[in-house]
């Protein structure tokens, strides 16, 4: 009972930080889309503290409210009192996570326990692959998740390493293993060439990112726990994450892994920049979606296109909307498919009018997100992670 009485002292402390100056608002893409308050960073603070304070019961609106937020933490990163909305938000969904419809509950258990579950992961990773090859995939077309499973993967070379660079550990996502996305044996390769020695792990374990943020606060901290334990003791110069999801996760974990955490978009550019590595020439637009996780987890807004320059011919372009959020938060995509797709309407419009052009986003589900509406508006244009379109061009 102290504990908890201290937890909600803390919440309460952090809430009373915002002095709901209302500089978040223009950069909270739910306010913009809805605009009203309650869908807003001070208007959800103002929720959370009123829940901690007992003032205000746990109901299915205030559900409704919390948990529609995309905790792109657009509205932290322009905050001048350095409120700590990540917090707060997290504590106000674990405070109605109850009020979960039944399917939406089941439907959100099951997906945290296949990411988060080796074993279960594996095997469902299996039986995707049977349906694909038994042509039952259609029988489940309607579904989101299997809308949002990624079209087949790209074949990547691989390269042989001399390991004289630095020792890399890459983190691959749990939905990266999931949906066998080429973009960790792009990193691999890539760093191979660049005569990185790669510490390779037999076992993925997950951050705890997508519990910590649907309230499953108890969940996420043994995930966590994990998660430190597997990789604390790996003696090696970087900890390279693949999603930027995972890796606004894993660095408030930094401390206790002992090694640099970085971005494998930033530790590519510095290799290259060291190393003399040729690519092919592209002769094609890229178009470059920034998710909002990469603010978290990059020192350099424009390391994309310094990465990708390296490649002759290639034309980058960015959303004439480079600052707003694409929608798919987590599991936003699946839990508010609605809403998720009208903050995506802008970019699908946008990419209507492009011919010959790819799409490259760092985070798996923004780019699941994208792709599975490409696909249902009938868009020819392919995503791909950034790492796995230079692995392509490399000679």
């Amino acid at each position: 009972m102290q504990t908890a009485h201290i937890e909600k002292q803390e919440i309460i402390q952090a809430t009373d930080e915002c002095v709901m100056c209302g500089l978040c608002l223009p950069h909270c893409p739910t306010y913009d889309a809805a605009r009203v308050e309650s869908e807003s960073p001070r208007g959800r603070i103002a929720l959370v503290r009123a829940l901690y304070e007992e003032k205000l019961t746990a109901d299915k609106t205030v559900h409704t409210h919390l948990h529609q937020c995309l905790s792109c933490l657009n509205c932290q990163q322009a905050c001048p009192a350095n409120v700590n909305y990540e917090k707060i938000i997290d504590a106000g969904r674990a405070k109605t996570i109850t009020q979960n419809s039944f399917v939406s509950t089941v439907q959100q258990s099951f997906i945290l326990l296949v990411l988060s579950n080796s074993t279960i992961r594996k095997l469902f990773k299996h039986l995707i692959w049977a349906c694909k090859k038994l042509g039952l995939m259609k029988l489940f077309s309607q579904t989101r998740f299997i809308q949002l499973l990624p079209n087949e993967t790209q074949v990547i070379k691989s390269f042989s390493s001399t390991n004289t660079g630095p020792k890399v550990a890459i983190i691959q996502s749990c939905a990266n293993e999931l949906i066998n996305d080429p973009t960790n044996t792009a990193a691999i390769s890539l760093l191979s060439k660049l005569n990185c020695e790669i510490v390779h792990q037999s076992h993925v374990y997950c951050c705890g990112a997508l519990h910590q943020h649907n309230g499953k606060l108890e969940s996420a901290q043994d995930l966590k726990h994990s998660f430190i334990n597997a990789y604390k003791n790996y003696n090696v110069d970087f900890m390279a994450t693949i999603a930027t999801g995972c890796g606004a996760q894993i660095k408030h974990y930094k401390n206790e892994l002992h090694c640099k955490v970085i971005d494998i978009n930033e530790l590519l550019l510095t290799q290259i920049e060291q190393n003399n590595l040729s690519f092919k020439p592209l002769d094609k637009k890229v178009l470059i979606h920034k998710p909002c996780t990469q603010k978290q987890t990059t020192k350099h807004a424009n390391v994309v296109e310094r990465l990708l320059s390296n490649i002759p011919a290639i034309k980058l372009e960015h959303f004439h909307d480079q600052t707003g959020c694409c929608g798919a938060g987590g599991m936003n995509s699946i839990s508010h498919t609605e809403l998720a797709n009208k903050l995506l309407d802008n970019k699908i419009q946008e990419l209507k009018t492009l011919k010959n052009t790819l799409l490259v986003s760092s985070n798996i589900g923004c780019a699941m997100h994208l792709q599975a509406r490409l696909k249902q508006e009938n868009i020819p244009v392919q995503v791909c992670h950034p790492v796995t379109l230079l692995a392509q061009q490399v000679l």
